[in-house]
């Protein structure tokens, strides 16, 4: 086989032990594989050379870099636990309390959501920006308290006609994802396969390559921070393990560098 110059990044995906698809995505920046093996040198007598050499514990690394989220991702790499179901977000509003209506929050019908009820807390805002929080009162309220309906209308007493709240409130829905990350988590080991394409530089011709690591092992830093004009980036480090011998994996080989040429 031809040496080949490796320039491009595929498709990555990993499976759990059980064989469970857990992981995909063809948006990867990057992927690096370095297999590196060292020796101690064994020295003895005059000379400066070593008349025997003790191979040393493998130091294998691979790395990954993602430019986007994933609650999978956050599962291999961090060991976090991701749930499908109700989800509630806190969220806040500013607006202006209207002499007849009062005021109504947007965010559960922007959203599609539900306003839940009790979450509220309501602050008059004057010109400085100085907060004054309000009382939750069930009817008539006075010029510090006000009133809020099931569905999110906040009115108060006619001396605050025309002023600005800040409303701080939580508002759900019915379906949603939540990854939750543990002071004790721990990340589980998978299988990981890089498929991608390389070009023959003598004849031109398409190198299909595959890289499969049979059981690793997720680290590195799971990156959410939000930068203005920025996106994240998250960078998976990724621990080789011994796989043992399997039926897929007769030899037991730990890693696999495969060429289709």
């Amino acid at each position: 086989m031809n040496p080949l110059v490796f320039d491009g990044v595929g498709t990555l995906w990993a499976h759990d032990m059980q064989g469970n698809l857990k992981y995909i995505d063809e948006k990867i920046s990057s992927v690096t594989f370095q297999a590196q093996f060292d020796w101690e040198k064994v020295m003895g007598g005059d000379s400066g050379y070593a008349f025997h050499y003790t191979a040393q514990d493998l130091a294998d690394k691979v790395s990954i870099e993602v430019p986007r989220f994933s609650p999978a991702l956050a599962e291999l790499s961090q060991g976090a636990e991701t749930v499908e179901g109700p989800v509630k977000f806190d969220e806040s509003e500013e607006g202006v309390l209207d002499a007849t209506d009062g005021y109504t929050l947007k965010g559960p019908t922007k959203h599609s959501g539900t306003f839940v009820v009790g979450s509220d807390e309501v602050h008059l805002k004057d010109a400085s920006g100085k907060l004054t929080r309000l009382e939750r009162v069930a009817a008539t309220p006075t010029a510090d308290q006000y009133t809020i309906t099931a569905g999110g209308e906040i009115k108060s007493d006619t001396a605050n006609d025309g002023k600005n709240i800040i409303v701080i409130y939580k508002w759900s829905k019915a379906a949603g994802t939540k990854t939750a990350l543990s002071g004790t988590r721990r990340p589980l080991p998978f299988k990981l396969v890089h498929r991608f394409e390389l070009l023959d530089d003598r004849t031109g011709q398409k190198v299909q390559c595959q890289l499969t690591i049979w059981k690793a092992l997720g680290g590195g830093t799971l990156d959410i921070s939000q930068v203005r004009k920025k996106p994240s980036v998250n960078n998976m480090s990724v621990e080789i393990m011994e796989p043992g011998v399997t039926a897929d994996n007769p030899e037991g080989h730990a890693v696999e560098l495969i060429f289709g040429i």
